[in-house]
């Protein structure tokens, strides 16, 4: 009688975070053209070991893009954060978490894009999870808003009604400037992303309204 290991197949040889990384360097490099005999290749293991994880090429190419989309370490530990330090130099670091997790995964969407076009892809899977809400972009603003609210009854920030509105606004503008990054370098006044950050930080945090001048001491009465 044979055993499950041989009816099986080859056991597995390389853990999920190398081979998710092999294949990550194949999709990036021959983007449509990828195959997984090339992520076979690249991660030193045979095809089967795979198939054995993944059904097809597009469920591999979907858990490398859900590898890539994961929560800013940063926000997993921002409660430690409450009550010290600058609220600017928090949020400068909390943006710039962001903006490096944005570049991590745009380049998947601009492949996913191109898969779009290409006859040789099955987009079924993508399709589907795409209707999908994201869980680490609603945990990642429910964890900043968290901070927020934190902040305001530690007397550090105004308080507001709906701080997951104010926290998907702070999202939305690194998230924008890594897509001008991306696609429209050229269109807008050049600001690198610590520059953006800073700015927007003190957008964020102070508005653009001019502040009321402090009120005047009342005069002493002549005696």
């Amino acid at each position: 009688m044979r055993s499950k290991t041989s009816l099986r197949g080859r056991p597995r040889v390389i853990s999920d975070e190398d081979l998710l990384l092999a294949a990550r360097a194949v999709f990036l490099d021959q983007s449509v053209g990828a195959t997984t005999a090339q992520v076979a290749r690249k991660a030193r293991i045979s095809e089967s070991v795979i198939f054995h994880r993944y059904k097809n090429k597009e469920a591999l190419f979907l858990a490398v893009l859900d590898h890539e989309r994961r929560v800013p370490p940063l926000l997993e530990v921002l409660e430690q954060r409450v009550g010290s330090g600058e609220l600017a130099s928090t949020l400068f670091d909390v943006g710039m978490s962001v903006i490096e997790a944005g570049r991590a995964v745009m380049p998947f969407l601009l492949v996913a894009s191109a898969m779009a076009r290409a006859s040789n892809w099955k987009l079924d899977l993508l399709r589907e999870r795409m209707k999908k809400p994201r869980p680490e972009l609603k945990r990642s603003v429910r964890l900043l808003a968290s901070y927020l609210d934190a902040e305001a009854t530690a007397g550090r920030l105004r308080k507001i009604g709906n701080s997951e509105a104010l926290a998907l606004v702070f999202f939305s503008a690194m998230m924008q400037q890594v897509m001008q990054q991306q696609w429209w370098p050229h269109e807008f006044s050049p600001l690198d992303a610590p520059d953006f950050v800073r700015a927007f930080v003190d957008l964020f945090l102070h508005g653009v309204a001019p502040q009321a001048p402090a009120p005047r001491e009342p005069r002493g009465r002549n005696r």
